[in-house]
């Protein structure tokens, strides 16, 4: 089962946004999204995490749950199987659904996303 990472914010670096300016607030916010997805894949919550320091690279064995505004700012050529987007809405409300029904297309087991 491959790493699921959740960039919701990059705190260092050329590239810096954030949810809400308040580096806290989006750490639990984006914890709160991580938590929410583990249970709803049942997965290990150890499989899911936040990645706040991003370095721009994508390895192919990981599933990156990205922020539509970081996407938007990083300098990568098309949409790679392995990226989900997702909008800063989502991950301030703890709104797995989408990112769930997107997951099930790329997740090499079954799993059930019935428990948002």
């Amino acid at each position: 089962m491959p790493e699921i990472k959740v960039v919701g914010d990059i705190r260092s670096g050329k590239y810096q946004p954030t949810l809400t300016g308040n580096a806290i607030v989006d750490a639990a916010l984006i914890d709160h999204f991580c938590q929410q997805l583990a249970a709803a894949l049942h997965l290990p919550a150890q499989q899911v995490h936040a990645e706040h320091h991003w370095n721009l690279t994508l390895d192919a064995a990981t599933i990156y749950v990205i922020d539509q505004q970081i996407w938007q700012t990083i300098p990568l050529s098309g949409h790679p199987r392995n990226v989900i987007i997702v909008t800063s809405h989502d991950l301030q409300r703890g709104d797995i659904t989408t990112v769930a029904q997107a997951l099930a297309k790329v997740l090499p087991t079954p799993f059930s996303a019935s428990n948002n």
